[in-house]
């Protein structure tokens, strides 16, 4: 499911706004791969393999949904990327619940909180996100620069870490983390080592989310 996006969130918008049905095609022209790629994040918990039928299930139901709201002629359009992902949001919380998977209960304020870990506050710099749709992209976001930009250790260090940050104490983090690691690597993992490789697959993380467009800026310590 490949697409590059030609046109820009306002001007999709704009198209929606003048002409529905024609937005929803060039909603799948150029945006299906972002849609995908959301739908994807928030599938927590489903194995890869699986993953990808329930990707396109939901991507395909929420086609249709689209279709019944362009028969609407009052409906507002505003923010169409918004309304697709409210969409998929619901869709794959039901497909979860439908198959008897446990998603996180709170992963978008874990998400909110990996961000400002990302972000580093002791080198002065921190997230800038207000939406919900700016969160989503940078969840989506996160998830594939996971797969571009570390090593497989690091990626294991740091998919233990989104998955169970829940479950870490304030202070409590690089022992739980290391065991969690071993639990995957099969070997022994010391929490110095594995904090190690965090703070170092956080630098490559915030460099290439920052390239993406997922800004910092400097503040005053």
């Amino acid at each position: 499911m490949k697409a590059t996006n030609v046109i820009t969130d306002d001007e999709l918008e704009e198209v929606f706004l003048e002409d529905p049905v024609f937005g929803l095609r060039l909603l799948h022209t150029d945006f299906r791969d972002r849609v995908a790629r959301y739908i994807s994040s928030r599938l927590y918990g489903i194995a890869p393999a699986l993953r990808a039928e329930a990707v396109k299930e939901i991507y395909q139901d929420t086609m249709v949904a689209l279709m019944e709201l362009t028969k609407r002629q009052d409906f507002d359009w505003h923010k169409p990327l918004g309304i697709v992902f409210g969409i998929a949001f619901n869709l794959a919380a039901t497909l979860l619940r439908r198959r008897k998977f446990v998603a996180k209960q709170d992963i978008d304020g874990a998400i909110e909180q990996i961000a400002n870990d990302l972000a580093g506050t002791k080198i002065g710099r921190e997230w800038r996100l207000q939406s919900r749709v700016e969160w989503d992209e940078f969840h989506c976001e996160l998830l594939q620069a996971i797969d571009r930009v570390l090593t497989p250790k690091q990626a294991v260090v740091v998919r233990c870490y989104i998955d169970n940050y829940e479950d870490f104490g304030e202070r409590d983090i690089y022992a739980p983390l290391a065991r969690l690691v071993a639990e995957i690597t099969g070997n022994d993992e010391n929490a110095m080592t594995v904090k190690k490789q965090w703070l170092e697959a956080r630098k490559r993380l915030v460099d290439e989310l920052s390239r993406r467009g997922f800004r910092f800026l400097e503040i005053e310590e």
